[in-house]
């Protein structure tokens, strides 16, 4: 997969599991296909595969403590400048789903083993 950068997905990169603290490249915030959470897109900043994020609203650990409508029992979405600062603040991983050399069978993810925060977001679709 080539990026705007110009960067090709490095499907040789092995496994390692390392912080790279917080990525140059920008990501993007988008509306979870089923309108329960939001995804978070762009490119991993080691193998440079593409690589998306999936948050649940009403989970906990995602920021929104669990809310819900008292009367339809479905999950609120926090506004957009919440999110938008729960993202920059969150360790992001690399889950380009390439099975890079020396995955670990137990790897909680599928890709190169890179971990980030978001340094720059856009949003899109979203309300």
């Amino acid at each position: 997969m080539t990026e705007a950068s110009g960067a090709v997905h490095d499907f040789n990169a092995t496994y390692l599991e390392s912080y790279l603290g917080v990525a140059p490249n920008g990501f993007v915030r988008l509306t979870a296909e089923d309108g329960e959470g939001l995804r978070v897109q762009g490119t991993c900043p080691r193998c440079h595969g593409d690589t998306a994020s999936e948050y649940r609203y009403g989970v906990p650990g995602t920021g929104t403590k669990g809310l819900f409508s008292a009367l339809r029992r479905t999950p609120v979405a926090p506004t957009q400048d919440d999110t938008h600062s729960l993202i920059l603040r969150e360790v992001h991983f690399c889950e380009c789903g390439h099975p890079h050399p020396d995955l670990p069978a137990d790897a909680p993810f599928v890709g190169c083993g890179a971990s980030w925060r978001v340094g720059q977001l856009s949003n899109r679709d979203v309300g």
